[in-house]
């Protein structure tokens, strides 16, 4: 199943770019946030939103493997995130190859300029995220989004999610020998579906890096 959207469902993003960039509480200097909005500008025109998304039933294996729906997977951490759930869904969306090629662009051009759309991809990535996901799941509960390459779930699954979802042909992305995604501005991810007690709802609420995370609002 696929979901487009429009450049707007990616916004507001500017408020997490800003904390990407390390401006946490503190808002930029006055010369600097003119060129962060141009690039906001920039970064709006290009964006296309698209979302594929399928369901799958969930296994319960051992401690720490689990059937998602492409066979075995061993991850503790995905096993333990996951308990409660009875189905899963399989999720992947990106907001085009635009983004990487302002980054491209201004990488030769302005640095400083790159470095602000970078930052800004990555927060309208992520709102586009939680946005589809709130479409899907339709306030149902569910466990909030768990990508390959967290904790112990081994990055070698994006193979697996790329298949599943047909995701170059629905969504035009396209995975490297080192297993990264193109367009950069991409995500993959398993969101648990039939957890009655809970909805985790903030993303950072059970990440056991909070303490030295450099994201951190505090």
């Amino acid at each position: 199943m696929i979901i487009s959207g429009k450049s707007e469902n990616a916004s507001p993003i500017l408020n997490e770019a800003l904390r990407y960039m390390g401006y946490k509480k503190n808002q930029p200097l006055d010369d600097v946030m003119p060129v962060i909005n141009e690039c906001l500008n920039e970064i709006s025109a290009v964006i296309k939103p698209i979302c594929c998304y399928d369901y799958a039933d969930l296994k319960f294996i051992s401690e720490n493997q689990i059937d998602i729906g492409f066979g075995t997977v061993t991850s503790k951490s995905l096993t333990n995130h996951l308990k409660g759930c009875n189905k899963v869904i399989l999720f992947s969306a990106t907001i085009g190859i635009g983004v990487d090629r302002l980054i491209t662009k201004y990488g030769r051009l302005n640095r400083t300029k790159s470095l602000i759309i970078d930052a800004l991809g990555s927060s309208a990535v992520e709102s586009w995220c939680d946005f589809a996901e709130d479409q899907i799941t339709n306030g149902v509960k569910h466990c909030s989004r768990f990508s390959a390459g967290y904790g112990d779930f081994s990055l070698e699954h994006q193979k697996d999610f790329v298949k599943i979802l047909n995701m170059n042909k629905n969504m035009g992305i396209t995975l490297s020998e080192s297993l990264l995604m193109t367009p950069t501005k991409s995500v993959t991810a398993v969101i648990g579906l039939g957890a009655e007690n809970r909805t985790c709802g903030n993303k950072c609420a059970s990440c056991n890096n909070k303490s030295n995370c450099k994201f951190a609002l505090e």
